[in-house]
């Protein structure tokens, strides 16, 4: 089990503490999480940041895209993910229609996210379009992480999902969002599906922390959705993804064995059973 760093045992890890270890050099890992039991795990592996994100509208909630969910599920999922940790930072994803209306919209679903689900930090996507929002919420001690390239929530207007981002001239736009997002009080920034050379870029302009999805090894911390690094999820993933376990077949197995001794008769047994 990795360990490293001047991380804390007994309390929350903060925004200091991740900007503490982008500092002094140490990369830092990041994982969606939506349950008590992955939470729990993922906090124990030496994983600092968990995000309850608006991924779960696809792989929580089975829908085709992350623009369905809402705050109150998402805020329920926050509640667990929290009840099952101890240290990790936990991050609140804002989504869709929770804070493009304007800073107000936005300071009301951060605060649920604080107060009902317990969370000690939100996120959410867009460069300078969403300062607004950015400098009221981080005005009101509401730490923010933004959220560039691929931007989920924009799908519609990105044309698909498979897209890297911030090629050419728009690499220069990405970053110029970049440089104000940290100047309006956000304490890390998620670069997704971006050239490697732009992420090594971001990183070197900005001092808080960067966190690549799809963005190269030269960012600060990294993060991925938790089932498709462990090989719960199938089909066509992208480049990014490198699953470290094949759950999706484990699970499997164990669920067709299960099947097979109910069917003939040898589960349960005497040892499963009470005298």
């Amino acid at each position: 089990m990795y360990t490293a760093g001047a991380w804390p045992q007994n309390r929350r890890i903060t925004i200091s503490d991740l900007q503490a270890a982008t500092d002094r050099g140490e990369r830092w890992s990041m994982l969606t999480s939506y349950d008590v039991l992955t939470a729990g795990i993922f906090e124990q592996a030496g994983v600092r940041a968990l995000l309850v994100g608006d991924t779960s509208a696809e792989l929580v909630l089975g829908h085709d895209s992350t623009l369905p969910v809402t705050m109150d599920q998402l805020i329920t999922m926050v509640r667990a993910v929290v009840a099952g940790t101890r240290t990790a930072l936990v991050v609140a994803d804002l989504p869709f229609g929770a804070y493009q209306a304007g800073p107000e919209v936005a300071f009301a679903n951060a605060v649920r996210h604080l107060k009902e689900g317990g969370a000690q930090a939100v996120k959410l996507e867009g460069g300078r379009r969403v300062l607004p929002q950015v400098r009221t919420l981080t005005a009101a001690g509401i730490p923010v992480m933004g959220h560039l390239g691929l931007t989920p929530q924009s799908v519609n207007v990105l044309g698909g999902m498979r897209r890297v981002q911030g090629r050419g001239d728009a690499g220069e736009e990405l970053l110029a969002d970049a440089r104000a997002l940290e100047q309006a009080g956000a304490f890390a920034v998620v670069l997704e599906s971006v050239p490697a050379e732009l992420g090594g870029r971001v990183s070197g302009a900005l001092r808080i922390p960067t966190v690549g999805i799809g963005a190269g090894p030269l960012c600060d911390a990294q993060i991925l959705v938790w089932q498709d690094m462990a090989g719960l999820t199938s089909g066509r993933l992208p480049r990014f993804v490198k699953q470290y376990a094949d759950l999706h077949g484990e699970l499997l197995a164990a669920a067709s064995r299960y099947v097979g001794e109910v069917a003939d008769g040898s589960y349960p047994d005497q040892v499963h059973s009470y005298a």
